[in-house]
């Protein structure tokens, strides 16, 4: 849980961190429909749609290092994603073609010693990561090692049916380009939380939503809700660290035994959680109504959001990055 780094704040002097939250809410917004706007293998060269996704991939890593926040901050936001990422892969890596015809002479088998093999493996991998360093890394060496291993021709006469499952190379293919996709989404928005303070975050919102207001929307309510979700995302994970810690010490396990005990356990960590998370919103409360906050109040601001050069030299290379990517989706 302490690898959350979505709403955190990393306090850096960097270009992006100097840039105006309303343009980087329009880059970040930009720059995520451009990478759902790059053809999928299925429907493209499979060469050419990685070509566009590594060079999409090398722009963000340049955001990134512009924002001098370390790269091991990033990939904690990673983690947290890799079961889901990892589970769009093998649902792609074993779809079905709709043309199985022209795809049957690429076709994988997976055998049952090369499910032994795997499992063997990971199984290990599972039991000694305590002792291991560098699991992240560590974790994509075998799960590469797994894929070359359905490549190899293993175990071919051990059984008399050992063909279980075939995997298609266009589902490998596809599997991998929507995984990075997603990746690059996830350290898109990061980027967006690390670089920008909650406050700056809920004025860029609420300029963008201001023509609501002639709908007699409350506007300003409606930013400030997101911006206290946002903000509260690393607080109450931290208080359910020390809950689960505290827990711990009197006898919880939450990580051995069966299902059904751990899901029992799990209550003695959800009750305390909905008891802090009531406390700090009552508290929240009632510093704002001491600091007379009206939600129908016309507001002003100490800090007022100005367009710099820099804003609008950024917003040039992000509409030609995306301009680019619409011209060769159409070519």
């Amino acid at each position: 849980m302490n690898n959350i780094a979505l709403g955190q704040y990393v306090n850096k002097n960097s270009i992006i961190h100097n840039l105006d939250p309303r343009t980087k809410f329009l880059a970040v917004l930009f720059l995520m429909i451009g990478v759902f706007l790059i053809p999928s293998p299925a429907d493209f060269n499979p060469r050419l749609s990685f070509i566009m996704l590594g060079l999409f991939a090398a722009i963000i890593l340049l955001i990134v290092l512009l924002t001098k926040i370390s790269i091991h901050k990033y990939l904690k936001s990673l983690i947290q994603v890799i079961f889901i990422v990892a589970f769009v892969f093998i649902i792609q890596m074993i779809t079905k073609p709709q043309d199985p015809t022209s795809l049957l002479d690429l076709s994988l088998n997976l055998s049952i010693i090369k499910i032994i093999i795997i499992l063997s493996v990971f199984i290990l991998f599972i039991l000694f990561r305590k002792y291991l360093k560098a699991k992240f890394i560590l974790f994509l060496i075998l799960f590469i090692g797994s894929i070359y291993l359905l490549t190899l021709n293993i175990g071919k006469d051990l059984f008399t049916n050992p063909k279980i499952l075939s995997i298609y190379k266009y589902g490998l293919y596809k599997g991998a380009f929507f995984s990075l996709r997603i990746l690059l989404i996830i350290m898109l928005s990061t980027t967006m939380t690390l670089t920008t303070k909650p406050t700056d975050l809920t004025n860029a919102i609420e300029w963008f939503l201001h023509p609501l207001t002639y709908l007699k929307i409350n506007v300003a309510v409606f930013a400030m809700m997101i911006s206290l979700a946002l903000r509260f995302i690393p607080t109450l994970f931290n208080e359910a660290i020390k809950i689960l810690k505290a827990q711990s010490s009197r006898g919880a396990d939450f990580k051995e035994g069966k299902l059904k005990d751990q899901l029992f356990q799990m209550v003695a960590l959800l009750i305390p959680m909905f008891v802090v998370s009531y406390k700090r919103a009552e508290d929240l409360a009632d510093a704002m109504e001491a600091r007379a906050y009206n939600p129908g109040a016309k507001r002003t601001r100490l800090n007022v959001l100005r367009f710099k050069l820099s804003d609008y030299l950024s917003f040039f290379v992000i509409i030609i990055i995306f301009s680019a990517i619409i011209i060769a989706r159409v070519l």
